[in-house]
């Protein structure tokens, strides 16, 4: 059947389905609220009618085609920044745009940024999710499914969905991380994480602590989120109130080592800790500031996405069986403020 204009409403498509307006508004914005077999028929109903919920995308319809989503926690984070360019890079060589939102580790803004690329009817989506553990299930998933568009995943996993995307192998990164601590004198060491219930959080902690049994270290652990909003208060008062400072500050990315070495500074303390960090902390170089790490190729990462996005767009059956690769980084040694 020949799909109808794209001035269809709600309205019309409540009308064919026999539900009200309200139940076509909830298969769109929150379709755990709506019967699996209603939702199924008001998804069929609108890919009929050719209807596009977000009438400002109506006008942009004909180039969406060519539209790419990327979803970042945080732009800031240069983890993210260089992958962006590459993927951006590679889109733009193959005639795609790329429509990029940043969710502030927020997940209402990212639901939006979803709900927003599915009015513009991208072509794809490279997502870096707010949150890992196993209790954050997003409802945009199933009409992700439903409207055949593909979602790759950078870094951060989505529990028991199986989706496509490029991981670091946390757990490697976290025993290379304790294999370098073995091998230092100090023996006190603060590990800084995001949440406590964060997969990423989890796994390089475990390596860590595995690489370290059988070698006298004291470890302390301090958990926050990803941005270091919230480690921040806890770790001022952790080295105000400590009487033996640690020796070792171990950042779990970037973003928590550049807080932890800020903080560091404002207490005069900087030159009596040492730092280790997962990814390098933001602009760190630029100051004179090299601290030793684990390090990701950025670029490499940003490429792997690229080539397992573009290869489910292209799939002629549109059913690409998931690839999950996975990346450790390297090691990076440097004297550091030693």
């Amino acid at each position: 059947m020949a799909k109808e204009n794209s001035n269809s409403t709600i309205i019309d498509i409540a009308q064919r389905a026999n539900v009200t307006n309200i139940t076509v508004s909830r298969a769109f914005n929150k379709p755990h609220l709506v019967k699996p077999e209603t939702r199924d028929k008001i998804l069929a109903i609108a890919k009929e009618l050719n209807y596009v919920p977000n009438a400002f995308a109506q006008g942009l319809k004909k180039n969406s085609s060519q539209i790419i989503g990327v979803v970042t926690s945080s732009i800031y984070n240069p983890f993210y920044s260089s992958l962006i360019q590459t993927v951006s890079r590679i889109a733009r060589n193959k005639g795609y745009q790329i429509m990029l939102f940043d969710s502030d580790s927020n997940e209402s803004v990212e639901n939006q940024a979803i709900q927003s690329l599915f009015s513009y009817q991208a072509r794809g989506i490279i997502l870096s999710a707010v949150r890992d553990d196993k209790g954050y299930q997003p409802d945009y998933l199933d009409l992700a499914d439903a409207y055949k568009i593909p979602i790759v995943l950078i870094d951060r996993d989505i529990y028991g969905k199986n989706l496509s995307g490029v991981f670091l192998n946390n757990i490697e990164i976290g025993v290379r991380a304790g294999r370098f601590l073995a091998e230092q004198s100090e023996e006190r060491l603060l590990i800084i994480g995001g949440p406590e219930d964060s997969e990423i959080t989890k796994d390089r902690t475990a390596g860590i602590m595995g690489a370290l049994i059988g070698h006298d270290k004291n470890i302390q652990t301090l958990y926050g989120d990803y941005t270091f909003h919230s480690q921040d208060t806890q770790l001022r008062e952790l080295l105000k109130n400590q009487k033996v400072l640690p020796q070792y500050i171990v950042g779990l990315n970037g973003i928590i080592t550049l807080g932890a070495m800020s903080i560091c500074h404002q207490l005069d303390i900087y030159e009596k800790i040492k730092f280790f960090s997962v990814d390098n902390p933001p602009y760190a170089a630029a100051y004179g500031q090299q601290i030793p790490g684990i390090y990701h190729d950025t670029v490499l990462l940003g490429e792997k996405a690229a080539d397992i996005l573009f290869h489910a767009i292209e799939s002629k059956d549109n059913k690409a069986e998931p690839r999950r690769e996975y990346v450790a980084g390297e090691l990076i040694y440097t004297k550091g403020n030693e």
